[in-house]
């Protein structure tokens, strides 16, 4: 409908976006009506409002934020982003020869003196309110002290969004969610103890608990929380309003916050001060790193001081490294090697050696040395897992704050140290060389042939060699997991975590709601506490487990906790990912016509804990799920997969090896009998670092990185020389069988 007249003040306006010529234009704007103070603004006094055509093009020419409007002649329609910017629930459209706007200019501003280059002003007043004065949708400026922060995460729609916790000498405590386009855009927050600033942010209840939200035209600066430290405000924009009154109420807090405040000790410790199974943050400089696989980063870094306790070698593939790192100090307990984990791969691909970064929740996880010759010792990895949980993440440092000042003082120190010691240490490299290796363990009599005697052999043969290793495919080592049906003898790769998040979404993408009465709803644990998932529950109870049940989740999206709800989206794989850690026996499953199927088979049907497990596509006799699994004496993959009507597939390991022992090459399989030959098991390489690890050990023994031929050790393997047919045509091949690392570790 039409209405006649309204008037506020410009309180945002949006830049004049054309569509094809002037008579397209369209701009949008946010008029306030006037309030009292501005604290006392709430959202039904602020309302959006778009303008069309020639009027958006003089209003963008013509209006200045601040001017006080009169609008006529528009029309009121509902807001669409009522519940994203918490405005007025209509939205008023201009358009057309009756719509009119007149304007008031905003009064001149008293002279002030010129700003400076840095931007900053000291004219401006602003009052700030403190945290216990707080009232239920008023607009705000504050000052506060951080006790909890979490860095910028990606949200389900477009923004990034941190969460902080913030306190003051009022003793309040309440929480802050900011929601902002662009990550760089968010406050600069490095640990807890700093000081921020909050200009137009909204107060209001949630959850019982007040909360700041961020409103149109929102800011923030912040400050290193260290007293005695210079008051430099952080801040992504160039021009903010500083002066002598602001670096006081800095100054104050930082004082209130070093004496008697309810302020958490900073949980940041040095290496030396490390013990296992802690949770801390570092503050160092990157070394080197490398990509270890699609969902893992190393990183390689320290901070001066040295490890009490031993620190785990983590093996890289030969050119991975990034940077630089003295095998030395790796030796000295220097150097710390942080893997990092799903969500955090991204922000450390993009740090660049030399770097000096704070790794947030960091966990200190003892790990047992393998090979017979460390004893049963126990070494220290550090990991930096996914999620956000407990603040975790990492974010690089500016130069010139005071922890970098002290940083850059330990690494110089240490640096001089290592240098008087270079000489003496390089002598204890001698490790590196190699030796004979004994590894065949097979019951067979024969004598040792050469390599060019096995090639000019015919199959079916076992046959001893001493060769060493030239080459081995894949060089990364993760490329060498398959999925093996035992049934049909079909190889498949398996999926990286990337391919699966888009499989998986794929997979459900024709999901139509299914709500059978054994349907339970759960809230998933995650940033959008919007996120449900359905959880269809077989009345079935695992034997050896009363409490464990064979759940399918079915997901869905919806704003209410009613059950009936519909769903607009398909499951996430991070999310079931999420959900199975703790769980056992969970299938994903899609709706049909009312009926519950299994999705498609490219994606895992099983999930159990952090194990995924798949079905062959050609086996496979899926039957509609609610299977009857009363009866099951035992409950584990196999009789899941059966009771689905699934054809498990196996995780096996599949490498090619090229021998040469001065006579001739030969290449050769390493396949059946990869898991006596590694000492682990398929199934662990698809799930366990440490198996990884392993593996990336055993064949870094056998072709060390940048080593000549005479440098690699000899192996004493059993041969298996064969006959297959392939595409109608006999093929011969050749497989290492009964052989098992032994003693190189």
């Amino acid at each position: 409908m039409t209405l006649a007249v309204t008037h506020g003040k410009v309180n945002f306006k949006g830049p004049l976006v054309s569509r094809r010529g002037d008579l397209n234009c369209i701009l949008k704007t946010v008029i306030q009506e006037d309030a009292p103070q501005q604290s006392q603004a709430s959202n039904d006094t602020s309302i959006n409002v778009v303008l069309f055509g020639g009027l958006a093009k003089d209003f963008s020419h013509s209006v200045n934020q601040g001017d006080i409007v009169v609008l006529s002649g528009f029309t009121v329609s509902p807001s669409p982003t009522v519940r994203k910017d918490k405005l007025h629930p209509c939205i008023l459209h201009l358009d057309g020869s009756e719509a009119h706007i007149h304007v008031c200019a905003a009064p001149a501003p008293a002279p002030a003196p010129a700003v400076g280059s840095s931007g900053v002003s000291a004219t401006t007043k602003y009052t700030y309110v403190p945290l216990n004065e707080l009232t239920h949708g008023s607009l705000v400026n504050v000052y506060a002290v951080v006790t909890f922060f979490k860095l910028p995460f990606p949200t389900k729609g477009t923004d990034y969004c941190s969460t902080l916790k913030l306190t003051d000498q009022s003793g309040a405590k309440v929480g802050c969610t900011i929601f902002c386009e662009k990550q760089e855009s968010h406050p600069k927050i490095f640990k807890i103890g700093d000081v921020i600033r909050l200009h137009r942010v909204k107060a209001q209840i949630y959850g019982g608990s007040m909360t700041l939200i961020t409103f149109w035209g929102w800011s923030a600066v912040t400050f290193d929380g260290t007293v005695g430290s210079p008051v430099v405000p952080r801040t992504p924009t160039k021009k903010f309003h500083f002066g002598e009154e602001d670096s006081g109420m800095v100054m104050a807090l930082r004082d209130w916050a070093a004496s008697d405040s309810p302020v958490p000790t900073e949980p940041t410790v040095h290496l030396s001060a490390v013990v296992p199974r802690q949770y801390f943050n570092l503050t160092c400089q990157l070394l080197a790193k490398a990509t270890m696989d699609s969902a893992c980063t190393l990183l390689k870094v320290w901070d001066g001081t040295r490890c009490s306790y031993p620190l785990l070698t983590v093996p890289v593939e030969p050119g991975a490294l990034e940077g630089g790192s003295p095998a030395v100090s790796d030796r000295q307990g220097l150097i710390a090697n942080v893997l990092v984990y799903d969500n955090h791969v991204d922000t450390a691909q993009a740090l660049q050696p030399g770097t000096f970064l704070c790794i947030y929740n960091l966990h200190a996880v003892p790990q047992s040395v393998p090979g017979e010759a460390s004893g049963g010792q126990e070494a220290l990895s550090f990991h930096l897992h996914g999620g956000t949980s407990f603040g975790r993440g990492l974010r690089a440092l500016p130069p010139g704050g005071p922890d970098i000042v002290e940083l850059k003082r330990a690494l110089q120190s240490c640096a001089e140290q290592m240098e008087d010691d270079m000489n003496s240490s390089l002598d204890d490299l001698a490790w590196f060389t190699p030796s004979e290796i004994s590894m065949r363990n097979c019951e067979h009599t024969l004598q040792q042939v050469s390599l060019a005697e096995v090639k000019s052999s015919a199959p079916p043969q076992f046959f001893h060699v001493r060769a060493q290793v030239k080459s081995f495919q894949p060089q990364r080592l993760y490329q060498s997991l398959k999925l093996f049906c035992s049934q049909c003898k079909t190889i498949e790769e398996v999926p990286d975590h990337k391919t699966l998040r888009t499989r998986f979404q794929e997979a459900v993408m024709d999901n139509r709601p299914c709500r059978p009465a054994w349907a339970v709803s759960l809230i998933a644990d995650t940033e959008d506490p919007s996120r449900k998932f359905t959880l269809h529950v077989s009345s079935a109870k695992c034997p050896a487990d009363r409490d464990s049940k064979l759940i399918f989740v079915q997901e869905c999206l919806t704003s209410t906790a009613c059950c009936s709800a519909p769903m607009t989206t398909g499951a996430d794989f991070q999310e079931m990912c999420h959900l199975s850690s703790d769980q056992e026996y969970m299938v994903p499953v899609r709706s049909s016509r009312g009926k519950l199927l299994l999705l498609d088979h490219t994606v895992p049907f099983l999930f159990r804990g952090k194990r995924q497990f798949y079905g062959c596509r050609q086996c496979s006799k899926r039957k509609l799920v609610k299977p009857t699994v009363e009866g099951m004496e035992v409950w584990n993959e196999k009789s899941v997969s059966e009771a689905l009507g699934v054809q498990l597939m196996q995780y096996v390991s599949l490498m090619k090896l090229e021998l040469e022992d001065g006579s001739d090459t030969l290449e050769v399989l390493l396949w059946d009998n990869s898991e006596n030959f590694f000492h682990v098991c398929a199934d662990d390489l698809a799930h366990c670092q440490e198996a990884q690890d392993r593996m990336k050990q055993v064949m870094d023994m056998f072709q060390p990185a940048d080593s000549s031929t005479s440098q690699r050790p000899w192996l004493d393997l059993c041969l298996s020389l064969y006959s297959v047919d392939e595409d109608g045509q006999s093929q011969v091949q050749c497989q290492i069988v009964n052989t098992q690392t032994r003693d190189i570790l």
